[in-house]
């Protein structure tokens, strides 16, 4: 798995079931720091000892538990669900939502830096992966160009994967270097929002591969070429304010942001069209409309975080556009 992972050969949607399966198991853990509950290192601790616990406990007192057919994806999924998130692990969760003072050490290590470098990992590794996918490709059409025997379209792909890597890349960096937030939304909504609008359009990726001509193969790595530089670029200008939740770091009203209020989104609209004429129709088109519906509520949530944190806002939002400016 993890030579696959290096190789940029895993499949994305792997990935993610394995990173949302670790998310829900360590559910309990996470929302103890999240309210500072005053028990949240012995919860942690019981949480990563409660799978083994219950592996040994069904063993001993339901083996019949532990059967099941290698072979069989679905039998193989609930056994580990039972080992997982049996009682224990309910009652984990049940002892996190317990209400309490909260106390004011896990309150003040939330609003540091190395916390929001935490909070960001699972980003970082994921962006790390997005950009040894492309090595081999890269590799491969570079190889090409260097014997002079590439064509318009090695030409083409080769550098709109270049640009892509660039973004990938520029993304871990500011994960790592920007600022803390000095304001957050509230409640659950904008953050599932938020994810899914980063993750939905993975969902393309997984639809059969479309017959191109060469001539449409060109247009879309052309517009997945240019959204992803023009994102390298806007991405680059916003710098340590950059967060996938809507959070408020610093108000970024230059560059390109003189114009419309979330350029970033613009550009990444480039880049699913073009992502999407790639993949069997019509459902990468519905996938498409669904991540562009995605980037509309996430600007909306952002917009609410970065008006309650600076007054300005207001008049910035009032003499530009949301994605494009003077239309829309």
């Amino acid at each position: 798995m993890l030579q696959g992972i290096l190789t940029g050969q895993t499949k994305g949607i792997e990935l993610l079931s394995m990173a949302f399966t670790l998310f829900l198991y360590f559910s309990p853990s996470l929302l103890a720091f999240a309210r500072a509950h005053r028990r949240f290192l012995p919860i942690l601790i019981l949480n990563v000892l409660v799978s083994p616990a219950q592996a040994v406990a069904a063993h001993f007192l339901a083996p019949a538990l532990l059967t099941f057919d290698p072979h069989n994806l679905a039998s193989v999924g609930m056994t580990a669900a039972l080992v997982s998130f049996g009682p224990g692990w309910l009652a984990l969760l049940i002892w996190s939502l317990l209400s309490g003072e909260p106390d004011p050490r896990w309150l003040k290590a939330r609003d540091t830096k190395v916390y929001d470098t935490i909070a960001g990992l699972p980003l970082i590794l994921w962006f790390v992966y997005g950009a040894l996918q492309l090595r081999a490709v890269l590799g491969h059409d570079g190889a090409m160009i260097a014997a002079g025997t590439a064509g318009l379209f090695i030409w083409v792909q080769f550098l709109s994967l270049l640009a892509a890597m660039c973004f990938n890349l520029l993304l871990v960096y500011l994960l790592v270097v920007r600022d803390k937030p000095v304001a957050k939304s509230r409640g659950a909504v904008p953050r599932i929002f938020a994810v899914l609008g980063t993750f939905a359009g993975i969902g393309i990726l997984q639809l059969p591969v479309a017959q191109l001509s060469l001539q449409m193969q060109i247009l879309a790595a052309v517009l997945i070429g240019v959204g992803s530089l023009s994102s390298f670029l806007v991405l680059w200008r916003l710098g340590k304010s950059f967060s996938i939740m809507p959070e408020a770091r610093k108000l970024v009203t230059g560059g390109p942001y003189a114009h419309a209020r979330h350029p970033l989104y613009a550009v990444e609209m480039i880049t699913i069209i073009g992502t999407a004429l790639q993949f069997s129709a019509p459902w990468s088109w519905v996938l498409a409309l669904l991540v562009v519906t995605l980037l509309w509520v996430r600007s909306h949530f952002e917009e609410q975080v970065l008006a309650e944190a600076y007054p300005e806002y207001a008049a910035y939002r009032a003499k530009t556009k949301r994605f494009i400016p003077g239309v829309i």
